[in-house]
């Protein structure tokens, strides 16, 4: 029998409604999609990039190809490639006048934890001293996501208006979370710090040897390499990838398959060429997140902008049980990174470095023990 109308009426309703939601909720789906699409656009609109052939003021600009590629293909939503990685992270704390109208040629950045405030202030008295820095043309800004605590979070906000040198994402900092902290470096170099040509990246029990490395790039590496598509490192090559679960670093097959990490770098310090960090930004929205910042960042991005990375073992130290002996008897002065032992052994680690160097640079021996 076919059902009486009465019933053939309230099914019809019903239907209406499950057609009308069905419809709602994909309406909101792809609204939300286009939103993310637009964000993208618009940051990728505000980015710029200096001619490689020319001599240009900051304020010169130009597109590159990749540029338009990654733009027309955002054109057309049917047809541009899939963003995997969103990271549609705001500022919190944002020095953007950093190197604005300034002649930068290096922009550091240190990787830190929120509540690493003795560490931050360390690096400012040593080697990360502003007046320092600014005799090589450098700047530096440290990186870092937000905690719960707010009185942490109130003390770093004193702390950015004391200094003005902190660049802080709404992400939760963690380990698990420091890839979002390594794109929003790479974020804040392309859209505050493009003038410059070399970005220094470093953690906070790092310590650098700044004239080392001036020395090295301006008269070796550019003569060599040129200032384009550089990755400077420590490079580590098979990395075994631990699958022990009871490890720090365990990753399960599901995660990473293969059982050896391709080439990538070092995480306590490396160096790349600022166009790279541009190239780099742009790809991590179309590679798959991995929570190993190092190997995200060195490796699967490198790959992803088809970008290798060159050797620069020799000029670590990252033993810190032999630091201070090494920089007592380093005539040479042969290293740019060291790893710090205990935090207050920096000082007398900045201070042999220092020591031991016929010209003392200015106002490096304003570091205080």
């Amino acid at each position: 029998m076919f059902p009486r109308s009465p019933f053939l009426y309230k099914g019809t309703i019903v239907l209406l409604i499950i057609v009308l939601v069905s419809y709602t909720i994909l309406i909101q789906k792809l609204n939300k999609s286009l939103t993310l699409k637009q964000r993208l656009s618009n940051d990728l609109d505000s980015q710029f990039v200096l001619d490689s052939q020319s001599t240009l003021a900051a304020n010169d600009v130009y597109r590159t190809t990749r540029y338009d590629v990654i733009k027309s293909s955002l054109s057309n939503l049917t047809t541009a490639p899939p963003i995997v990685n969103p990271h549609d992270f705001e500022y919190i704390l944002n020095p953007a006048n950093m190197c604005a109208g300034k002649d930068v040629y290096f922009i550091v950045y240190v990787h830190t934890s929120p509540t690493n405030f003795r560490k931050r202030q360390t690096i400012r008295h040593t080697w990360g001293d502003p007046h320092l820095l600014k005799k090589y043309k450098a700047r530096l800004v440290f990186v870092l996501g937000k905690v719960a605590d707010d009185k942490v979070m109130t003390k770093i906000k004193m702390e950015y208006s004391h200094y003005g040198d902190i660049v802080q994402e709404d992400f939760m900092d963690s380990y698990r979370n420091l890839t979002y902290k390594g794109i929003a470096a790479l974020k804040w170099i392309t859209h505050h710090c493009r003038q410059a040509s070399f970005a220094i990246k470093s953690d906070d029990d790092i310590m650098i040897n700044f004239f080392k490395i001036v020395d090295e790039i301006k008269h070796q590496t550019v003569n060599k390499y040129g200032t384009k598509n550089l990755i400077l490192c420590n490079q580590w090559v098979r990395m075994k990838v631990l699958r022990d679960e009871k490890s720090k670093w365990y990753i399960p097959k599901k995660d990473f398959k293969p059982d050896f990490f391709p080439p990538y770098c070092s995480g306590s310090a490396f160096i790349l060429s600022v166009d790279v960090c541009e190239k780099m930004y742009n790809a991590s929205f179309f590679t798959p997140f991995f929570w190993v910042d190092d190997y995200y960042i060195t490796g699967a991005l490198a790959k992803a902008i088809n970008v290798k990375q060159k050797r620069w073992n020799d000029f670590y130290m990252l033993n810190g049980k032999i630091v201070s002996d090494i920089l007592r008897n380093n005539s040479k002065n042969k290293y740019a990174f060291f790893h710090i032992g205990k935090l207050n052994s920096i000082y007398k680690m900045w201070k042999n470095l220092i020591n031991g160097m016929n010209e003392i640079p200015l106002n490096a021996t304003t570091a205080k023990s």
